[in-house]
């Protein structure tokens, strides 16, 4: 996979910035606070999820000064081929969203969740272990600059296995050992309380036959009961039936008692109705007559209304033409004096611009450098590159020097530079000196190298001086030739400023135009006062006659329907006359039918009947509450004893489970860890001790020993000789830790790597052989190892990593 960019928005000294990756290394440099580490810090946040709290110790702090929100995205591509980009905010709703490209454009790809986006990111990144994408980031693929040795120094043995068994991802085996001595406990107690509960429900069950027993003899006393229930039933429904038509007898001459004294009270308060409306009726006749005879006098009226309306109308025309008049005239006047003082402003800027423009072409024709600076400042590109390659060929001198002088001082003791033995040659003869001609020829070279760069020193600063120069008169005449454009525009927009003056010039006299025309169109309402005055008098003249009109109109408008009420109600009142008349004569009939003696008698019979029916009832009930109970009981019983049954059986697979734990905790939980362990630094330690050797330049071996020491071998006075922890020196822990950290990474599979400061404790020709191994593994030489990353990301400040970067991002 590569990282295609990554955008930052408000996020820690990057208010808004992108950067853009190449495939293979890239390296990151700028002074420090720049903000290089907080890229590396944004890439884990974003693409690993990283909490940004495991940054800064306050969120808050992630965030640029004064911003409330931030926004990290990265573009990336898959090993298929597939871009896609992922964007996660800082801040109050932080969200984090994956886009896979289409056509050209980005959809969001729907997720549940940051759990279900992560899975879908470590699915194309190809790290779908078991362990998060955000510990991957944080102990492998891009630990924090100041955890970057992180477990390889802990002190603890035990804590430094535990730290690389969790790396590793095979931590779940000593874990698993020690979680399952919790589980053999908690299947022993379970197996305790079940049998505890066998034993107290095997008591509960004894009485069962007894219950069985009490629960027959109850079921024969409730169907004795129940015979005599349903006689008492039968009885209570026939004098029910007998009470029921006595009860409606009684209820029916009731009612009919009831009904007549209604329309008796009815009758009268209908006459007195009948007398009122005939009086509503004659006085709508007589508001009619009135309505009338006012008529006309309320048709002036409304006459003179509606023509004052109209005036009231031309006199708000008349108003607003007259308004229209003062704002034209207004008008004019100011355009008038806009037309003078334009033209004398058009004038004078006229001859400032031209004067000024003459000025600036006379110094633009004195600003050119001269021949001999120009020369000078163009060697500065070829005498940087003679001092930069002269600087190289002196490291390199350097390093034969120092190889050749140790080689003379282990000759000098009789021992052999590259066997580190005693030469067998020379024993017990004088040293010939091979050394000194060689030294000596690389002296010369080195003293000449110095000249040449004291030379070129004086030189480059000669020719720099020269480009500073150049650069001043380029910025100079740059400068005029703004200001002369710049002034260009200005006489563009003053000529277009002069000719506007003409359409003031129209503005005015259309002005003037329409006031003429405005002030003849107001002459046409010279009689329109007169008018208003008279309209209102024969309006004031009808107002009596049109309010006695209305005040009769809804009184005579009603008398229709004050005749038609009074018609219902002498037919209304013939109706209630019939039907009192035939009620009297029904309540007479059934006043002769009804026996109120025989009705007493049924219900002192129906209400013994229901004593004893209740009595029975209640006893019956009592019984079925008891058969219910010992039922109940009974059936609880049963399954108890079915639970006993069950948890027997159960008993016997806890027991069962308990012999399965004991097995694997001491065959299988209490050894994989160390086997998986040893296999896992077999391999990384193959390949870190390759990838050390070509950092270092030693003959020392590199292995990554029992609880995860590092360990480095080599021969002294003919014996094998293992240094570890304190008795090695800061350069050779942290070229092992990076040979380590290499090698374990390409072990879990990652295609891209990050490692920020990676050269501290590192000598210059350490950090020289780091580099070359760097480049070797981008590359895939043989000798240090395959190629198994696709992007490498580092932040340095040495110049030897210039050397073999694809690309140098520059942070400022």
């Amino acid at each position: 996979m590569q990282i295609i960019s990554i955008t930052l928005k408000n996020i820690k000294p990057h208010k808004d910035k992108e950067f853009n990756f190449v495939n293979g290394i890239n390296v990151l440099s700028g002074s420090n606070g720049a903000g290089k580490s907080t890229i590396f810090e944004a890439i884990g946040y974003a693409l690993f999820g990283v909490n940004a709290s495991d940054f800064v110790g306050n969120i808050d702090r992630f965030i640029t000064i004064g911003a409330k929100k931030g926004e990290v995205t990265v573009t990336f591509i898959t090993d298929e081929g597939e871009t896609y980009r992922v964007s996660r905010t800082v801040g109050a709703g932080s969200k984090w969203l994956l886009y896979k490209e289409a056509a050209e454009n980005f959809e969001v790809e729907e997720h549940a969740g940051a759990s279900e986006t992560e899975s879908r990111i470590k699915e194309l990144l190809g790290l779908n272990s078991g362990r998060s994408l955000s510990d991957q980031f944080k102990l492998v693929i891009g630990p924090f600059q100041n955890d970057f040795l992180g477990p390889f120094i802990i002190r603890s043995a035990t804590k430094r296995q535990e730290a690389f068994d969790e790396i590793l991802g095979i931590d779940a085996w000593r874990k698993t050992y020690k979680g399952t001595s919790g589980m053999l406990s908690a299947v022993k107690n379970k197996i305790e309380v079940i049998r505890t509960e066998i034993e107290g429900k095997q008591e509960q069950v004894a009485v069962l036959p007894e219950r069985k027993k009490e629960l027959k003899e109850l079921q024969a006393s409730l169907e004795t009961e129940q015979k005599v229930f349903k006689e008492n039933q039968k009885k209570l429904t026939d004098t029910d039936k007998e009470l029921s038509n006595l009860d409606k007898q009684e209820k029916d001459a009731n009612k009919l008692k009831s009904d007549i004294a209604l329309l008796e009270s009815r009758i009268r308060d209908g006459r007195v109705k009948i007398t009122d409306q005939e009086k509503r009726a004659k006085e709508s006749e007589k508001a009619l007559g009135l309505m009338e005879k006012s008529r006309p006098g309320k048709d002036a009226f409304e006459k003179a209304d509606a023509k004052l309306k109209t005036l009231r109308t031309q006199e708000k025309e008349r108003r607003e033409i007259e308004k229209n008049i003062n704002e034209l005239e207004k008008q004019s006047e100011s355009l008038k004096q806009k037309i003078k003082h334009e033209t004398r402003e058009v004038e004078k800027a006229e001859k400032q611009f031209l004067d000024e423009e003459a000025k600036l072409k006379k110094e633009q024709k004195e600003l050119v450098p001269d021949k001999k600076v120009k020369e000078t400042g163009a060697l500065l590109p070829v005498l940087k590159k003679e001092e930069k390659k002269l600087n190289l060929s002196k490291g390199s001198l350097k390093g034969k020097l120092d190889g050749l002088n140790e080689g003379k001082e282990k000759l000098s003791e009789g021992v052999c530079p590259y066997f580190k033995e005693q030469c067998r040659n020379i024993v017990g003869k004088t040293p010939t000196d091979v050394f000194t001609v060689k030294i000596q020829e690389i002296n010369n070279q080195n003293d000449l190298i110095e000249k040449r760069l004291e030379t070129l020193a004086g030189e480059i600063k000669e020719a720099e001086r020269a480009v500073k120069e150049i650069d001043a008169v380029k910025v100079k005449s740059e400068s005029v030739k703004k200001q002369l454009t710049a002034l260009t525009k200005k006489l563009e927009d003053n000529n277009k400023r002069k000719s506007e003056i003409d359409k003031i010039i129209k503005q005015q006299e259309e002005a003037e135009k329409k006031t003429r025309a405005k002030k003849a169109e107001f002459e046409k309402y010279s009689k329109l006062d007169n008018e208003i005055t008279a309209a209102e008098k024969l309006k004031t003249e009808n107002q009596s006659a049109r309010d006695a009109f209305f005040t009769n109109e809804k009184e005579a408008k009603d008398l229709e329907n004050r005749q038609e009420s009074l018609k219902k109600m002498v037919k209304l009142m013939e109706e209630l006359k019939q039907s009192l008349t035939l009620n009297q004569k029904t309540y007479e009939k059934l006043e002769k039918e009804y026996n109120p003696k025989q009705h007493a008698e049924v219900r002192v019979i129906k209400e013994k009947l229901v004593e004893e029916t209740a009595a029975v009832k209640q006893k019956i009930e009592s019984l079925n509450k008891d058969k219910l109970r010992l039922e109940d009981e009974i059936k609880k019983m049963e399954l108890i004893k079915k639970d006993i049954k069950d948890k027997l059986a159960v008993k016997k697979k806890y027991e069962e489970k308990e012999e399965l734990v004991k097995f694997l905790r001491s065959r299988i939980f209490n050894n994989v860890s160390a086997r998986l362990s040893e296999r896992f630094r077999e391999e990384i330690s193959l390949r870190a001790d390759i990838i050390y050797r070509s950092i270092a330049e030693t003959d020392e071996e590199l292995l990554w020993g029992d609880k995860y020491q590092i360990v480095l071998k080599d021969m002294e006075d003919g014996s094998i000789r293992e240094r570890t922890d304190d008795q090695l020196s800061g350069g050779q822990i942290m070229s092992a830790v990076v040979a380590l950290r290499l090698a374990l990474l390409q072990t879990i599979g990652a295609r891209v790597a990050f490692f920020d400061e990676p050269t501290s404790n590192l000598d210059a020709a350490r950090r020289a052989n780091l580099a070359h191994a760097f480049r070797a593994i981008d590359v895939g030489r043989e000798e240090v190892t395959e190629h198994w990353y696709d992007q490498l990301f580092l932040i340095s400040h040495d110049v030897t990593f210039t050397e073999i970067t694809d690309q140098i991002i520059s942070i400022e």
